[in-house]
């Protein structure tokens, strides 16, 4: 078969695959070499490409001299130092901005202007959001400004937040005195729910032992929920800690109170 029929053949191929066996020995070696120069022309072009972009970007740094490679290394550290030390001055700066509001807002509160103190602790409580003390100050701001509402939606929005605020400070130091009790007086005056002020209160006097006024608001709980024998107990306590005559006086007027109420004139 000559090669004009092979190629005749080829062309046929379309229709019947067979080729002659020398005329496929033939072309196989041929195709893979088109092949592997593809393939290497391919690779190369890559290559070739990957290079241009590292010559590139080695120009567009400067130059492939390597100190100059040096000396821009030491440019980059040394700009980094410093705007480390700009993010040390900026945390203290702002550190010290939260101390200012808050006491931009005891100011505020001692010139009983408590919606203006609360807008301050906001502000300090964005900077220190785990402080209790500055959600304790808010606590009590909102509380003011719940008993100065004349609307009752107001007003309970107001006492919803001190709630929110104190318990906030509690679960950030669960041993804050002020704050357990500031949260109870919410419960007993303001929202009438001497029962939550219990455990508060007790929990108080673990952290307290000596604590006066919260022994008075206990006996106060515990006589409105019926448990007069432990108000009484109280009472007793405060007279026996107290060495001022006027709070000895008020615990045994309020202790001979409850027992008449217990037991009966005697």
């Amino acid at each position: 078969m000559g090669v004009r029929e092979i190629g005749k053949s080829g062309m046929k191929s379309m229709k019947a695959p067979a080729v002659s066996a020398v005329g496929g020995n033939a072309l196989i070696p041929a195709c893979m070499l088109i092949i592997s120069l593809v393939g290497s022309l391919s690779g190369c072009a890559r290559a070739d490409r990957a290079d241009a972009m590292a010559d590139q970007l080695v120009e567009m740094e400067g130059g492939a001299d390597r100190e100059v490679s040096i000396q821009r290394v030491e440019e980059i550290e040394r700009e980094i130092r410093r705007y480390h030390k700009e993010v040390d001055r900026t945390v203290d700066a702002t550190g010290e901005l939260g101390v200012y509001y808050k006491m931009l807002a005891i100011e505020y509160m001692r010139g009983a202007m408590y919606g203006a103190a609360h807008d301050a602790l906001e502000q300090a409580i964005a900077i220190q959001p785990e402080n209790p003390i500055l959600f304790y100050y808010s606590a009590v701001c909102a509380a003011r400004m719940g008993k100065a509402q004349v609307i009752s939606e107001d007003r309970q929005r107001w006492l919803d937040r001190s709630e929110a605020l104190y318990r906030r400070a509690i679960t950030l130091d669960p041993s804050y005195a002020d704050a357990l009790y500031g949260l109870s007086v919410l419960y007993v005056f303001e929202l009438g729910r001497p029962e939550e002020a219990e455990d508060l209160l007790e929990r108080l006097l673990a952290v307290e032992s000596k604590e006066i006024d919260g022994r008075f608001l206990l006996a106060r709980v515990y006589y409105s929920l019926g448990k007069l024998e432990n108000a009484i107990e109280l009472y007793r306590e405060i007279e026996s800690l107290t060495d001022v005559k006027q709070t000895r006086e008020k615990a045994l007027e309020s202790r001979e109170q409850v027992e008449r109420e217990l037991y009966g004139a005697q």
